[in-house]
């Protein structure tokens, strides 16, 4: 199929997914919103420039803190979605436009990773969001056909990526599905945050993949937290440590987080002081505010919710959020 029919096929397939895709409000364009206008109208110019402005180390949200480079692979994320309700046909047209760019831009670092990173997507697709004992035996082989396409792209690229730790990023999660043991993939994130000290999530996707649903356990992850920590410490305080048990809270424990791992709300709270102090963003107080909930923190709590004021945000209030926040504010205002 030549360029031109698969860049219209590839226009259709995602005006077919904007029809069930929710409303945006009218706001200023975003980092996350340029990239996914440049990915959705095909300019990769465009996302090559974009790229270079935000995929360096060190860039980061004035208001939070949030590395750019996070930012611009969420915008990616919007286009090279497994969940979309799409035939097929996207995914195919998906791969054919970033494999004719990884063609035509042969020592584009950037054309080879979304290349990468539309196989992937292409794989998880296949397979379903559904328990494994509901995947048939052919999702199975296209999942792994082309989980092992992906790995095989990020495997060409290495030596064009070795001053990028997006490659890093993409080797652990890809890795992650085609269950690479944790020491080939600790020499990876290792080799990551030696390129970029700043990529915070490459922290977050390794802790993933120490998860016990992944194969891994809770005193390994709390080894990787101490080490994450002392590696972290000196320019970033007990930041990292406070979110990371976070982020292991939201992902598996809920309120266990205390009595199943080394997690101490003494050295979280500081972490979460120390984040707020560099970005006192209402996110991160919202964030801050419910594991003082969840801890019995009451001077914290009361104090956060009154910074938070209107601008509570269930993403951080676990799997009910409206209503723990409603029983949150009255714990604050027990006597």
């Amino acid at each position: 199929m030549k360029f031109a029919n698969v860049y219209r096929a590839l226009c259709a397939a995602i005006l077919m997914a904007l029809v069930v895709m929710p409303a945006r409000a009218q706001v200023a364009p975003n980092v996350v919103d340029l990239v996914e206008t440049a990915y959705r109208a095909g300019d990769f110019a465009e996302l090559e420039r974009l790229y270079a402005i935000y995929g360096k180390p060190g860039v980061r949200s004035e208001l939070t803190g949030t590395p750019r480079l996070t930012h611009f692979w969420m915008g990616i994320g919007k286009i090279n979605n497994a969940s979309l309700r799409v035939s097929d046909e996207y995914y195919q047209q998906l791969d054919a436009l970033t494999g004719q760019w990884a063609q035509q831009h042969p020592q584009s670092v950037l054309a080879q990773l979304l290349y990468a990173s539309s196989l992937r997507t292409h794989a998880l697709a296949r397979r379903g969001e559904g328990y494994a004992n509901t995947v048939s035996s052919t999702a199975w082989a296209e999942f792994q056909q082309y989980l092992d396409l992906a790995g095989t792209q990020l495997q060409k690229t290495e030596a064009l990526a070795a001053k990028d730790s997006s490659w890093n990023r993409a080797m652990l999660v890809t890795g992650r599905y085609l269950d690479w043991d944790k020491a080939r993939l600790m020499r990876i994130f290792e080799a990551g945050i030696a390129k970029n000290p700043d990529d915070d999530d490459l922290y977050f996707f390794m802790q993933e993949a120490l998860l016990p649903k992944w194969g891994g356990d809770l005193k390994t992850i709390d080894r990787f937290i101490a080490w994450a920590d002392k590696h972290t410490r000196d320019k970033r305080g007990l930041e990292m440590y406070a979110r990371l048990y976070a982020g292991l809270s939201y992902a598996e424990l809920s309120e266990a987080l205390f009595t199943s791992t080394n997690a101490s709300w003494t050295s979280m709270k500081i972490g979460f002081e120390d984040r707020l102090k560099r970005y006192p963003h209402t996110d991160h107080r919202n964030m801050y505010a419910y594991f003082a909930c969840m801890t019995n923190d009451r001077p914290a709590l009361q104090a956060q919710l009154e910074l938070i004021g209107d601008q509570f945000n269930p993403i951080f209030w676990g799997n009910y959020p409206e209503r723990t926040f409603e029983t949150c504010k009255k714990q604050a205002q027990q006597i």
